[in-house]
């Protein structure tokens, strides 16, 4: 039996667990609909740092912020629409806007929750499009669902690419094994792949894969006995991985389009005017032990 609560702690959180307590999320509407912890079997899957959490001036280093309406950065910061300049940060702005909780449900199989980001001035400014953004949360004993619907309320073609940043914890980096379906990789920090492996013995790592040859990819922590699959849709045609010395977490994270895609022109999805755009990731947990 699953079940959902919510409760307070520096901000409303949202619970989604199963009656033993050993299986859940928790979310954080306020905070840009995160999903901020997620453990299984009573292991840790999502790291955290819990005072980026609580402060809101401060981007949350840990669980899965949702990356919209770009993925990575742009040059400059930079976009064009209609020839008229743009301006967004790295990773776009719904990871800081406060989400409503829509829905909930629970029964003997499953829990899930569904949020609504929308516009406001402050985006229009630097993204010009009315829009929803509709985050669902499933939670199974097997795993967790993450379906994102993007409606264009506007009346223009709507320019966008999403991505996640899921922080998986890893206390273990030397027994860790991450399988991406590809050998075709960039690079952002020199040295980051060293003999086909992310290189965790310098101060940050991280490169960017594409033609991706499945849609599954694999982090194996020897140490936990622990297999963590992402398994994407197709129109997530990039996968980056993200790491820093000395901390417990790899980032492993699904894009639609590669770094600067609003200017190169590579995996922008285009909405028409009062259409909509689903697109789902999972992230599977097993132990093998």
């Amino acid at each position: 039996m699953f079940t959902c609560y919510t409760k307070q702690d520096r901000f409303e959180t949202y619970v989604l667990t199963n009656k033993e307590g050993t299986i859940y999320i928790e979310i954080v509407p306020e905070r840009g609909a995160i999903i901020s912890k997620y453990m299984h079997n009573n292991e840790p899957i999502f790291y955290l740092e819990q005072e980026t959490l609580e402060d809101p001036s401060k981007n949350i280093r840990g669980g899965n912020p949702i990356l919209f309406p770009i993925s990575s950065y742009l040059v400059d910061e930079t976009y064009y629409y209609n020839d008229t300049p743009y301006h967004l940060k790295q990773h776009g702005f719904a990871r800081n806007l406060a989400a409503k909780v829509i829905h909930t449900f629970a029964d003997e199989h499953s829990a899930s929750i569904t949020l609504e980001m929308v516009d406001n001035e402050d985006t229009y400014e630097r993204y010009p499009f009315h829009f929803k953004l509709i985050m669902q949360y499933t939670l199974t004993k097997s795993g967790l669902s993450i379906q994102a619907t993007i409606h264009n309320d506007d009346y223009k073609v709507m320019p966008f690419y999403l991505g996640y940043h899921p922080y998986f914890y890893v206390e273990n980096k030397d027994r860790l094994e991450i399988n991406i379906p590809s050998s075709n990789y960039d690079e952002m920090v020199p040295n980051s792949i060293v003999q086909n492996k992310l290189n965790f013995n310098q101060p940050e790592s991280t490169a960017i894969y594409e033609q991706l040859q499945s849609n599954q990819c694999e982090m194996i922590d020897h140490a936990r006995q622990l297999k963590v699959t992402i398994t994407s849709e197709d129109v997530y045609q990039y996968m980056v991985l993200w790491a820093l010395q000395g901390k417990p977490f790899v980032c492993i994270e699904p894009w639609m389009a590669p770094v600067n895609g609003m200017n190169v022109g590579k995996g922008i999805q285009l909405v028409e005017a009062s259409q909509a755009h689903t697109s789902t990731i999972q992230i599977t947990t097993e132990s093998l032990s």
